[in-house]
Formats: structure tokens, C-alpha cells, sequence
């Protein structure tokens, strides 16, 4: 999520030492976890590793819900986030082992009224461009139109083909949830079964993942559920509360899986296989081969080099790199609460997986701790090198809040009432926005999204106000209104700190 950790829906590329080291002692391993969970201030981890098919080791640290007593275990059941993007691309691989898609075919093929703000670009997005984030768009654009809202998927798509693109089309990377939830799309036009009955049914059901589910609705009957953990409005000074899980349904194909260590392992067993299970093809070779291959080229620069990196690329639904010879496949997840990641080794038979119900890097830590022990010389200590990071980035995060009090120009007031602010406003993209008095006071809702950001507008300084919404994820905006020659109201802009989140695009106009 945001910078300082791992973020929305954005994966971490784990930079690994690895050697070749067969066997490695693992007497040592759940101590430096226990250490790192502590250090992390990490709610808690579910941690496993499979090698040669098998989970063969696997532990619980910390609770399920910081207010309780009861302890993660293999499994707990998490809310896996984009981790969930590989099981999107398995299920357009699945179609294509059927003869119902191709990876190459236009979108518009299956859902005709796919449209972006580029003609070209329509008529030619392909099933391949909306796995890899090569859209045009930028990192996590249009990401607001699902987060908490009632929009369907189509009213999302249709709403953010309005967003002009940034970058060139398949030139560069830009991460993009949402073409994951038109692939999601996709998936039920070709099949005839939503993205939640397929996955079930065609992922979950056939590799035994028997207590995986897409429906945030079915946990409020299940035992042993992690919950996620926030910091109001990301203060680190702030203590760590578990809140409830949001449905998201919006997003599925970008997000939607719910699972567990026990039942992941079941998963990357499949990829380390290459697509085999129980020595039969889950998936052909040919489209586990396109899946894990790179479609987009990052760069690697010469100190990666040093290390025995070669290549950073952009699978589909994965991210992948070298280290000394070794394919490495991952891919990180990050919502509000919860942040997870998982690595296979296809070459090694080998795969990590870290859940996590709060907002550290412990999990990328583990990652990379457990990955040198089995390929390196074990000697790594990841956990104190992103401590230190963390620490500096605090720091950064603590002078930014520090700068903004300091630049406030008290004493002085706004030019117009809370009477004067009250209307509807609407953004061309996000859709409608209100302010209305209440016991005189201005209460700015998002209409689409009224749960997460309703709240009271509190003077600021000039004509700009702090807006103190309901997330209990970011932190608070500030609302600068704009006026016409004859000192009306015609619109607001927003400043709210976010990596995740675009609020600097947002143009609200006053309705008239």
C-alpha cells in the first residue's frame, strides 16, 4: 500500500541473494521469524515453505485479531489482494487449454463495449495486455472507482475509459488494477461463469484448496480468520486495531481471493510443477510457459547485476527475475490490514509464502530470509536491512506531517460559509460528490462511496479545508475551493496523501 510499506494491489520485487546451498537447517528459522514479528510490531504471519510438491514446513506467529486471544496458524485464512492476479491469469489459461480464448484476441471480442480514450488502443488491447501493465495507464489509475464504492465492474471499465493515458501503449509499466477486473470480465463472457464461480470451481475445487473462498460474506461462518490491522490515517505513533474486512466486489479479478497457507501451498505446487498435478496437466506447458514469461522488460541496473541479476520482467498475474541462474515467480498483495507475498522457484521445487494481517515488510523479509537459507549461504539478515529502511522512511513521512503544520497560516479565515460550500459536485471520471451543512457545519460525501469518505470539513486556512473522512486506512484531505469572478462557488480539488490512491486528479465542478 502506501510507500513505506507494500501497496495496493502493488508488488514488491524481491531482490534475493541466492547461491547453492540443497538442504538448508531450518532449526534456526521459526527463532528469526519470532524475532521479526516482534521487531516488525507485526499483528501476525502464517509462513510456509513447499519443496518438491509438499508443504513441508509451516507456522503461525501472533493473533488473528489483536483484541483476542486466538493465535494465526497454517490455517488462518487471509485476504490474499493481488495476489489473487495469478489466479485471474490461470483462469484465462485455463480457457485457452480449452480452445475458448486466445491469449492475442481483442478484448472487444468478448465485451464489445470495451472502450479507452484511445481508438487504437481499443480496437487492439488484446486478453494478453490487460494481464502485463502495459495498458498506457499510470500506476494504480482509476483505483478510487473500486475502492469502497458501488460501481459494477462494467460502470468502473466504462467510467475510466474517460482517464487519458500517460505512457505509450505496451511501451512502459504502469500497474493497473483494473484491467485485471476486465479480464475478470473476460472470463465470464467466455465461460458463462462469473470470476468467483469460476475460480471456484475451476481452481479452488480441483486442487483441494477446501477452505478458499471469493466471498468476503462467507468468513462470518468460518473459524480461525485473520483480520486486518490499520494505524488511523497511517500514523505509525498510532496503535494497530483490527477492522472489518471490505467486500471489494467491484474488483474482482484484481483482488477476491481469500486463503490460507495450507491451501496456497496446494497452489504453488501447481507452478513449481510447471503446471502439473498428481503428474497430469492442470495447465499445458505451453500456457504455463506464457503465463511465467515475461511480456514487459523492467530494468536492471549494474549493482543487480553484481548480485547475479539479469532480467526484471512482468509476467501475467506474476513478476519474475533471475538470481544466479534460477527463475523466480512472485507476486505481493497489499490491502488495507493485510500485506502478503509468496516466491516459487520452478527449477528448485520451491516456494515461500507470508501472510500477514497488519502493514510491515515482515513478510517480504521472511521471503527473502527463508529463499537464502535454501539458495544462498544463509547468512542474510533481511529483517534488520528493512528495519533500518523503515525507520528512515518514518523519519521522511514524520518532517512531511511536520512541514504541512508548520506551513499553516493561522488566523486567517474563508471567504465563503459552510453555506456557500453546500451542493453537488461531480468529477467527469469518479462520478458525484456533496457537501451539505450539518449543525452548521460543511460534511463532504462521496455518493458512491459514502462509508469510507463522508466527513466534516474543518477550516484549514484561506479557502482550503482539512477533510476528516471515515477510512480508518488514510489519512485526513485537505479541500481547496475554487470561485468565479463574482466569487462563487465552482469547484473543489483534494490533496490527500496517498500512493495508492490518484485524489490529485480528481476535479470536482459545482453542478449548476
Amino acid at each position: 500500500m502506501r510507500s513505506t510499506n507494500l501497496f495496493f494491489l502493488l508488488p514488491a520485487l524481491v531482490f534475493l541473494t541466492l547461491g547453492a546451498q540443497a538442504q538448508p537447517n531450518l532449526d534456526s528459522l521459526d527463532a528469526y521469524i519470532t524475532r521479526s514479528v516482534k521487531a516488525f510490531d507485526q499483528p501476525g504471519l502464517s509462513v510456509g515453505i513447499v519443496k518438491d510438491g509438499a508443504l513441508i514446513w509451516s507456522k503461525g506467529y501472533g493473533k488473528l485479531d489483536l483484541a483476542k486471544a486466538d493465535q494465526v496458524t497454517p490455517n488462518s485464512l487471509f485476504y490474499c489482494a493481488s495476489i489473487s492476479k495469478a489466479f485471474t491469469a490461470c483462469a484465462i489459461g485455463l480457457l485457452v487449454d480449452d480452445g475458448k480464448i486466445n491469449f492475442d484476441d481483442p478484448v472487444r471480442k468478448y465485451l464489445p463495449w470495451f472502450k479507452t480514450p484511445d481508438a487504437y488502443v481499443t480496437e487492439h488491447m488484446t486478453v494478453r495486455d490487460l494481464l502485463c501493465h502495459r495498458s498506457g495507464w499510470i500506476t494504480f489509475d482509476g483505483d478510487l472507482l473500486w475502492y469502497g464504492t458501488d460501481f459494477t465492474p462494467r460502470e468502473i471499465l466504462d467510467r475510466h475509459s474517460k482517464e487519458p493515458f500517460t505512457y505509450e501503449f505496451r511501451n512502459e509499466f504502469g500497474y493497473n488494477n483494473l484491467m485485471l477486473i476486465c479480464a475478470a470480465q473476460v472470463i465470464e463472457a467466455a465461460s458463462g461463469k462469473t470470476w468467483d464461480q469460476f475460480i471456484t470451481t475451476r481452481i479452488f475445487q480441483p486442487l483441494g484448496m477446501e477452505r478458499s473462498r471469493v466471498e468476503t460474506a462467507d468468513l462470518s461462518s468460518m473459524s480461525d480468520v485473520a483480520l486486518p490491522h490499520v494505524r488511523k490515517g497511517q500514523d505509525p505513533n498510532a496503535p494497530q486495531k483490527s477492522m472489518p474486512y471490505q467486500a471489494l466486489t467491484g474488483a474482482d479479478g484484481a483482488c477476491g481471493v481469500i486463503s490460507s497457507v495450507n491451501d496456497l501451498a496446494k497452489w504453488d505446487a501447481m507452478w513449481m510443477n510447471e503446471g502439473l498435478v498428481a503428474g497430469k496437466p492442470f495447465l499445458s506447458k505451453e500456457t504455463w510457459t506464457t503465463i511465467t514469461t515475461p511480456q514487459l522488460s523492467n530494468e536492471v541496473g549494474p549493482e543487480a547485476n553484481k548480485n547475479g541479476r539479469h532480467y526484471n520482467g512482468t509476467a501475467m498475474g506474476w513478476f519474475t527475475n533471475d538470481q544466479y541462474g534460477s527463475k523466480i515467480i512472485t507476486h505481493s498483495g497489499g490491502m488495507p490490514g493485510f500485506i502478503l507475498n509468496h516466491a516459487v522457484v520452478p527449477e528448485k521445487d520451491l516456494a515461500v509464502i507470508c501472510l500477514g494481517n497488519g502493514e510491515s515488510s515482515s513478510v517480504f523479509a521472511v521471503t527473502q530470509k527463508v529463499l537464502d537459507l535454501y539458495l544462498g549461504d544463509g547468512t542474510a539478515d533481511p529483517t534488520t536491512r528493512m528495519i533500518k529502511r523503515g525507520e528512515a522512511n518514518k523519519m521522511e513521512e514524520a518532517k512531511r506531517v511536520a512541514d504541512r503544520i508548520a506551513a499553516r497560516a493561522k488566523g486567517t479565515k474563508p471567504t465563503a460559509v459552510a453555506a456557500a460550500l453546500s451542493g453537488t459536485y461531480t468529477d467527469k471520471v469518479y462520478g458525484e460528490a456533496k457537501i451539505q451543512e450539518v449543525n452548521a457545519e460543511p460534511v463532504l460525501s462521496f455518493t458512491h462511496a459514502a462509508e469510507l469518505f463522508t466527513g466534516k470539513l474543518e477550516h484549514w486556512q484561506y479557502d482550503t479545508w482539512k477533510w476528516n473522512h471515515n477510512d480508518p486506512f488514510l489519512e485526513s484531505g485537505y479541500v481547496t475551493f475554487s470561485f468565479d469572478t463574482d466569487h462563487k462557488v465552482t469547484g473543489f480539488k483534494i490533496d490527500l496523501n496517498s500512493p495508492d490512491f490518484h485524489f490529485w486528479k480528481l476535479d470536482f465542478l459545482k453542478n449548476k
